[in-house]
């Protein structure tokens, strides 16, 4: 690879320091290398530049989360440079990110493909397409400690109704966030599989199932509950 587009957290690399190091290097190694300089936290769409080959994320897993809809769209690699607390997502940490970005320019490395949720949002008779999901689909009361009656159905077949504060619809890269905090599995990132998960159903039978990554989930809001 020798195209580059680096996106950075400003609030994570202070006036953007180690984003030009890096820049530099990559220039040095004579390869091409773009600063994303318009991002910010509320950005939800990227525009990358034509011929991008990999994307350098300097932040933690939130900015990763949301470069990740971008790139996916462009079929573009991330190579996740960890700036934040947990870094999940990153693929290395910042005193690392040097030697790795060496190793891309030489060509080894491998692209780990990782499955993602295409949600919409159905209201009446029209249907609104959501950006991509990269770790889960979360429903809940907009109204705090309010039960909501959620219906569920899996490719058109009625599973269940329960009462809860909501429910989590996860990939296995999601499984080790909310989900797992909420009881749900730990899935193997490698899997096409979905985990749902309720959050405190009110209920003594409800637990977390996995299906199929292709399968269709359709979670039907009835009503609030108190």
């Amino acid at each position: 690879m020798n195209n580059f587009l680096i996106i950075a957290n400003k609030q994570k690399d202070i006036n953007l320091e180690i984003t030009e190091q890096i820049k530099h290097h990559i220039t040095r190694m004579g390869a091409v290398c773009r600063v994303y300089d318009q991002y910010n936290r509320d950005v939800t769409s990227i525009d990358i530049p034509e011929g991008t080959q990999c994307i350098l994320v300097i932040g933690g897993d939130g900015t990763i989360l949301r470069v990740a809809r971008s790139a996916a769209i462009f079929d573009t690699p991330i190579l996740g440079i960890n700036f934040g607390t947990l870094g999940y997502l990153a693929d290395v940490e910042k005193v690392n990110a040097i030697d790795a970005i060496e190793k891309v320019l030489n060509g080894d490395f491998t692209i780990e493909n990782r499955m993602m949720l295409e949600p919409y949002v159905e209201r009446g008779c029209v249907s609104h397409e959501i950006n991509l999901a990269l770790n889960e689909v979360c429903i809940t009361n907009s109204v705090c400690s309010r039960m909501i009656k959620l219906s569920v159905e899996v490719n058109g077949e009625y599973f269940d109704t329960f009462r809860a504060d909501g429910i989590i619809v996860s990939t296995p890269t999601g499984s080790t966030a909310y989900n797992l905090s909420a009881g749900g599995p730990i899935l193997s990132p490698h899997t096409e599989l979905m985990t749902i998960t309720h959050i405190c159903p009110h209920t003594l039978y409800a637990r977390p199932f996995v299906i199929d990554g292709n399968d269709v989930v359709r979670i039907r809001v009835q009503s609030n509950y108190n």
